[in-house]
């Protein structure tokens, strides 16, 4: 495949909403030759990036100023509302049932699924999604030259345990992750602390708990992203509850960090196999989640165990593994266009 021109249409540039994936595998793509602009309402490209990305920033204005190769967006509201005449239209499945869906599939050329969840999902309703699950920054997220976990264990410290901190979300699990957490420690007679962060959307009340846990806890919020690999780098557990995720980034960029996973299988499935690279409750209730965790918190060998089998798994799902799949699914699709860069029928 030559170089392409790809637009990326997107709601915002921001830490939250997913939009990592999109900066780091434009970052990919301009690294092999393609030009990749990110195109968001913003006047002018106003919006800025919260990590660095080597491409072109843009307002939508410029899909109809410019000739694009390929148009892709992982939000099917602004998917439906985008022109680009003659773009290989490209839509991103990230989220079950968003709205606008079902009109977004309609005009693409192209379906992509962030996940096996995702393809799962999409092919109930009659889909055939292409694979583009993942990914990770393997080189930015991992276990740091002094690990501070082993010596932690030997001494038989306390366990650090990390959750992603977005409470107004129920669908992250917050709460029940957290819950989880106390339990277990409880169960298990075990000190744990406890660590949320978050980068809660601009204008946002700051995160306050239900009520307070009975264990040590704090908050991070609006962490860096030298602070963010910290925090993973420190966790000894990693704890998702989440539901209806797509692609969980989070648990993955902890995984990579060497620490060990306990989850639930959304998001997470194409890298949390249980007891091999991951503990996974079927459920996301905390009972079950605790009860998984449990062996973790009294067993450190176990755990630093499951963690090195996470992380040398995690490795598939590097940025650039995500965008080999992704382009091998664009070249299939461009073999299936005419001259006049209309999409051929499949027969």
């Amino acid at each position: 495949m030559g170089s392409l021109r790809i637009a990326v249409a997107l709601p915002h540039l921001g830490v939250y909403g997913g939009i990592r994936r999109f900066l780091e595998l434009g970052n990919v793509w301009v690294e092999r030759g393609h030009e990749v602009a990110l195109l968001t309402a913003s006047p002018e490209g106003g919006d800025r990036p919260w990590i660095p990305f080597r491409g072109r920033i843009g307002a939508f204005d410029t899909l109809s100023t410019e000739r694009w190769d390929l148009l892709l967006s992982p939000d099917p509201e602004i998917f439906v509302r985008c022109e680009s005449p003659g773009a290989l239209r490209v839509y991103y499945s990230v989220l079950e049932g968003a709205p606008a869906e079902a009109r977004a599939i309609e005009r693409a050329d192209l379906v992509l699924a962030n996940s096996a969840g995702m393809r799962r999902y999409l092919a109930r309703k009659g889909v055939s999604a292409a694979d583009a699950a993942g990914g990770v920054n393997v080189r930015w997220f991992c276990p740091p030259a002094s690990d501070p976990r082993p010596w932690r264990a030997r001494a038989e410290g306390t366990v650090h345990a990390l959750v992603y901190g977005r409470l107004s979300r129920r669908r992250k699990g917050t709460w029940t992750a957290a819950l989880a957490v106390e339990r277990a420690a409880k169960s298990a007679g075990v000190p744990v602390t406890l660590t949320l962060f978050d980068a809660p959307p601009e204008g946002s009340a700051a995160p306050v708990t239900p009520r307070a846990l009975a264990i040590p806890h704090r908050w991070v919020l609006d962490p860096n992203q030298e602070e963010l690999r910290d925090l993973y780098r420190d966790a000894d557990l990693f704890v998702s509850a989440e539901r209806r995720a797509g692609w969980c980034n989070t648990a993955a960029e902890a995984m990579a960090c060497g620490a060990a996973l306990v989850c639930t299988p959304s998001g997470t499935e194409d890298f949390a196999v249980d007891l091999e690279t991951a503990t996974v409750s079927r459920w996301p209730w905390a009972w079950l989640l605790a009860r998984a965790m449990k062996p973790l918190l009294v067993d450190p060998a176990r755990r630093a165990a499951l963690a090195a089998r996470g992380r040398a798994r995690i490795q598939e799902f590097s940025w650039e593994r995500t965008a080999d799949r992704i382009e091998r699914a664009i070249e299939s699709a461009l073999g299936g266009r005419n001259d006049a860069g209309e999409t051929k029928p499949v027969v």
